[in-house]
Formats: structure tokens, sequence, C-alpha cells
């Protein structure tokens, strides 16, 4: 054998081999060790011309001992040797002890938490996936028999702690043995009994669950959505009703107002007027009084029964002693209406120029108050329509987790799905001789398979089928289907999700169908709406990027809307009014989510052009009465701006009236005592003649001008 090699070429020392091959051997020996156990022939070959005769043993064979090996070939003997040992079977009684006593270790841990174990993944599954607690009563998991029985499973809502979405009797997994010791869980059947819907909780089913910042951020976008969209609304029922309010009106025709600024400026005056003045009616009823006082019983006397003459000649003397007092009286009488009418007459003036002005105003705001019949609100039907689309997001951000949650489930079960190892390196190896091709089975058996799932009951059904952690494997999309009544409410549920690598189809496509539920949605204090009776029917379609769309369309009655009050409020009457007539509406909707646009929602409904006739048919109608409302509003401003110098008239007036007044009293007073004048002059002429009666008459006639 050649043991030199060129200087050029890389050696390894001999004694850096394997032990198996720096033995000596008998040549039986080397057959039966080396040679018989190479099962390539140049292998053989090779191996064999390295061995030579031992100098030191008679008949042996053996790779000297200080030879250098080529590195190639150095290589290439230390991996036939590997392949060598790993065909040897002896059994070393120690370790295969030890690693007995690890595996009945295992299965008595196993054995005895086996419950427990399960119970736990199954519990922290499902809060993961409902975000609320979920409660087993009972579970037995049973290896070797191959079957998983569940009972008293229940499951808390999160919208409503203290109800359940769900609650099962039981449930029972059948099993492959096969496939679970070979650390896969392939349930080939499942069967569920005692079904119920909606049941009420002894304990709260909340629990603090960490929402995703992505969950975060999407509800964070659809309250902003529904602010923008509420905030627009607002802003649209201002600017459009804005020339209904009465306080627009004032700001068009309060710099155009003239009576205001002209009542500023005479109340001044007429103030002073009413001052000087406000005490005389009361002085010269006083003065009246006192003299009406002095000969009231000269006026009150029947003289015609009169027939002492000395008693006669003494009232014709009081007479003419109030003669002289009532010429003083008159003479100041006459004097304060004189002079009153000299200070008055520019008061009365600036009187005239302001109810003028008045009338001028109020003329204005009349023409100002009739632009509401020429006034236009096309917009009203839009806003309407925002106001639905709000609930509609309000709805939409309800159910949208639930939404995300199935996509997200889907996603997580594709990017596990099996996929083509990388390719390596191809290795330089020895060229062998042909060998033959053994074929087995495809590995059609993932990590996590539930190949069928059944259960029924009085109001329910539910089937499933290839649910699985791979499903390329399987080379099937999962399925699943649900129908349950509870509460004469009606639901369908069925939904398909292919998590393959290569398919034309959707990662996910669901349909939904219910009926006969209330709906009640509440965006704040102010918005909500609420629906005796509703039917829902919709398709999710969701991608693999993490989009989806959702398409449907809601059938709502015996509705009730309510929303914010705005001014002007016989408007909001009208709008609060034409709300309340729909009772039932119809609302067809798109809203979907994609990573680069976000959360989008439309609807499409007639609700818009259906409103605005609605409303525009009362607005006509009640047109009158808001007339009236914003002319008594407006009417009140004027007032509010004139009333100072109103009332300041007013007082002058009053003034001007108690002169008149005691002027007509003066009067009466006069008449009284010209009639008992003429009575003592009657009883006189019988008494003492006729020259006296006249004397004393033409006393009187002096003082009444008569």
């Amino acid at each position: 054998m050649k043991t030199t090699v060129a200087k050029t070429q890389k050696t390894v020392p001999a004694k850096k081999l394997p032990g198996l091959l720096k033995k000596s051997y008998t040549q039986k020996q080397f057959e039966k060790k080396i040679l018989k156990k190479i099962y390539v022939a140049a292998d053989k070959e090779f191996v064999n011309n390295y061995f030579t005769a031992d100098a030191d043993k008679t008949g042996s064979v053996r790779i000297p001992k200080n030879s250098e090996i080529v590195k190639a070939d150095f290589i290439r003997l230390k991996t036939i040797a590997k392949e060598i040992r790993q065909q040897k079977f002896g059994v070393k009684l120690i370790p295969l002890a030890a690693l007995v006593g690890a595996i009945v270790a295992v299965c008595v841990v196993v054995g005895m938490f086996k419950n427990i174990i399960v119970k736990r993944a199954i519990v922290a599954g499902m809060q993961s996936a409902f975000q609320a607690k979920t409660d087993i009563g009972y579970l037995d998991f049973q290896i070797f028999g191959a079957k998983l029985t569940i009972k008293d499973l229940q499951q808390a809502n999160k919208n409503d702690v203290m109800k359940n979405i769900f609650q099962v009797g039981e449930i029972t997994f059948d099993f492959n043995l096969t496939e679970l010791l070979r650390g896969k869980f392939d349930a080939e059947n499942i069967t569920v009994a005692d079904v119920l819907i909606g049941t009420e909780r002894k304990t709260s089913g909340y629990i603090p669950i960490k929402q995703k910042r992505e969950e975060k951020q999407n509800e964070s976008r659809i309250a902003d959505m529904q602010k923008a969209l509420l905030a627009d609304v607002q802003k649209t029922l201002s600017d459009t009703f804005a020339e209904y309010n009465p306080q627009t009106i004032i700001k068009n025709v309060e710099s155009n107002l003239k009576s205001p600024a002209m009542a500023e400026s005479a109340k001044e005056t007429i103030e002073a007027t009413v001052a000087k003045w406000k005490d005389t009616p009361e002085s010269m009823e006083k003065s009246i009084r006192e003299f009406s006082s002095s000969v009231d019983t000269l006026i009150k006397t029947d003289w015609a029964g009169v027939k002492d003459p000395v008693k006669l000649k003494e009232a014709l003397d009081a007479i003419n002693a109030a003669v002289v007092q009532g010429k003083n009286i008159k003479t100041q009488t006459e004097k304060i209406a004189a002079d009153f009418k000299s200070d008055t007459e520019k008061a009365e003036r600036l009187s005239k120029e302001i109810g003028a002005a008045i009338a001028s105003d109020k003329a204005l705001i009349d023409k100002e108050i009739a632009k509401f019949k020429t006034l236009k609100n096309d917009g009203i039907g839009g806003i309407f329509n925002k106001v639905l689309t709000a609930f509609m997001y309000n709805l939409f951000g309800t159910y949208y987790p639930y939404v995300q949650k199935g996509i997200d489930t889907a996603l997580e079960l594709k990017s596990k799905a099996s996929s083509q190892p990388a390719k390596k390196k191809a290795k330089k190896v020895s060229r062998r001789m042909k060998g033959t091709d053994i074929y087995y089975k495809n590995d059609t058996v993932p990590k996590f398979l539930i190949e069928k799932a059944y259960g029924s009951g009085a109001n329910w059904s539910l089937s499933a089928k290839e649910i699985s952690s791979d499903p390329d494997k399987r080379g099937k999309p999962a399925e699943l289907s649900a129908a349950f009544a509870v509460k004469g409410i009606d639901n369908a549920i069925s939904a398909v999700i292919d998590g393959r690598r290569k398919t034309d189809n959707p990662l996910l496509s669901a349909k939904y169908s219910g009926s006969g539920f209330p709906l009640s949605l509440k965006i704040d204090d102010a918005y909500s709406l609420a629906a005796h009776s509703s039917a829902l029917s919709c398709t999710v379609l969701g991608d693999d990027d993490g989009s989806f769309r959702v398409q449907g369309a809601i059938d709502m009655s015996g509705m009730k809307i309510a929303t914010p009050s705005f001014e002007p409020a016989p408007v909001y009457e009208i709008y609060r009014k034409a709300t309340e007539r729909f009772t039932a509406l119809k609302v067809g909707f798109t809203a979907g989510y994609a990573l680069e646009s976000g959360i989008a929602l439309s609807i499409d409904t007639d609700a818009a052009e259906r409103f605005a006739e609605v409303f525009q048919s009362m607005l006509a109608s009640e047109l009158t009465s808001i007339t009236v409302s914003a002319r008594e509003k407006v009417n009140e401003l004027l007032a509010e701006k004139t009333g100072g110098v109103s009332a300041e008239i007013a007082k002058l007036t009053d003034i001007q009236n108690g002169i008149k007044l005691q002027e007509a009293n003066f009067g009466d007073m006069n008449a009284a005592l010209e009639k008992a004048q003429r009575d003592i002059l009657k009883q006189l002429a019988g008494q003492t003649g006729s020259d006296a009666v006249q004397k004393a008459a033409g006393a009187l006639k002096g003082l009444f001008g008569r």
C-alpha cells in the first residue's frame, strides 16, 4: 500500500483515526467487523487497501500506526467508520435503566397532572379568543382510551360579564392515539350535547385582557370617525337653519334698527321732564280737594227748603268767600296747564318720533322673517344619513374585534403551515452504487387536527371539519357552520378558512344571518338608536394581508332615534318629530379594514330622500308658528332696547292725564257752586226782593266767567 504523498497535499497522522480503524484484526475479524458492514463496493475496496500486514502480530492486519494519510482519504475513512458504528445494536444496561426510569417518571407525572394541563391549555386558549372568563366543570383526558371529555363548559360574554355567550353540557373528543404518541392531536370525531345560549352567570366573567396595539388603534379610529361625523352634523344643522333663528335675525337687522339709538338719546330729556312734573297732579288734587271740602256743605245743602233769610244771607256770604279762593285756584291751574304744555312739547315730539322709529323697525323685522318662506333645506337628508352612518360605526365597532380575531386566527394557522425546507448546499460525497428507492406514506396529519365535529339540539346545530394547524398537509380548507335560536332570535353562521399556501380562495369567507333580535346602539348620552326587532345579513371576506371586507344589510323595525337638541328650538322640534316617523328602516352597508387605508364604512339607503320629504312637509305646516315665535322673540329684544324710554313716555302721559283730570274735577265743582248759587238767589228773591238777587248774581258771574 502506498503511504507516502506528494508534498503539496495535506496529510493527517493515522493515530487520529477513529478507534475502530486503529485496531489490529485477524483476517477473519477484519472480514466480520469491518468489510462485512461496508455495503458500497468502492468503499470496501478503499478500506481494504489501507489495511496491511501488522508488523507486530503475525496473521493480523491494520493501518500502520505511524503512517500519514491524505486529508481527503482521512475524512472518507472517518465517515465510513461512523456508518459502521451506527450499525451496532449492543445494549448498555445502565443507560437503558436510566431511560426506562425517565419514561416511567414521565408517564406517572402525565398520568397525575394530564387533566390539569389540558384544562389549563383549553381555558387559556378560549379566554384569549373570547377575552372573557372560561369555566370548565369537569375534564377527563384518557390517553390510552383515546378520549377527551369536557362537561359544563361556560364561556362568558365580554360585553355582558354576567352572561355567557354559550354553555355546553358535554363535549366528547375521539382522537387518534397513534398520532398522539407522535406528538400530534388528531380528533377524528367530536360530539356536542346540551348547548345553551345567553345563560346567566353567578360570577363575573371579566378578566383583564391586554389589547394589541393594532386593536386599540382601530377602536380609536372608529371613535374618531364617529366624532367627526357628529361634529359635521351639528355644524350643518347650525348652518342650514341659521336664518330660522331669531338670534340670526337680530344680528342681521340690529345695525339697521333706528329706535334703540333714538330712544337712548331721548331718554334723558324725557326723564328730566317727568322728574319735574311727576308730583304736580297730586299737588293739584290736594288743593282742589281742600277747596272742595270747604264748599262741600254749600254745594250739598238743599237751599230750596231754607226759608230763613238770615241763613240764606250767610250762605251767600260764604259763597262770595269761595269765589275769591276759587279764582286763585283757577289761575294756578291754568298756569300749570300752560307750563306743562310748554315743557312737554319737545317730549311729545320725541315720543312721536320714537313711535314712528319702532314701527319702522318692526316692518324691517317682518321683512326678514318673511325670508322663512323661501329658505331651502336641501342638506337635511344628508344630515340624517350621517347620523345613521355614525350608528353603523357604533355597530361595526361592537363586532369588529370578533372579525379581526377570526382573521388573526386564520393568519396564525396559515403561518404555521408546513413549508418547503430550504435547499442545503450539496456536500461532496463519494460516488456510490445505485440503490433502491423505498416510498413511504405521505404525512397528512398536522400537529393539531379536528377531522369532524358535530352537535345538534332542539334549537341548535353545529358542524366543523378539517380544523388543522397545517391545512397544506390536509389539502383542504377548514369549514364551520352553526344554526341556533335563542329567545326567538334565529342565527345562522357558515365560514370557510383556507390557510393553504397555494389557493385561489380568500383566507376567510363567512356568512351570517340573524333575525328577531333587539338592537340598542348608544354613542353618548345624546345619541341613541333602539329597534324592537332587527334582521341582519352579511358576508365577510378576509385576505392574508390582514385586510377584510364586510358587506350586508340590517332591517330594523320598532325603531326609535334620539339626537341632541339644537337651535332654533321650533326647527329642532320638527326634526325630532320627523325622526319619530321612522319606525322601520333598512340600511345596506359596506365596511372593511386595510393596513394602508385603515377602516372604512359606507351605507346605502333611501332614508335621506324619505327624511327630507317628511321634514320639508312638516316644516311647511309649522312655518306659521315658527314665524310667530321668531317675531315674538325679536320684538322682545326691540322692547328691551326701547323699554326705558317707553316707560318714561308712559309716565309723562300719566302726568298729563292727571293734570287734565284735576282740571275736570275743578270744573265739576264750579258747576255745583253755580247750582247752589241759583238755589240761594231764588230763595232770597222771595224774601228780600229782586235787586239784591241781581247784585249777588253779578258777583258770581264775575267769578266763573259767565
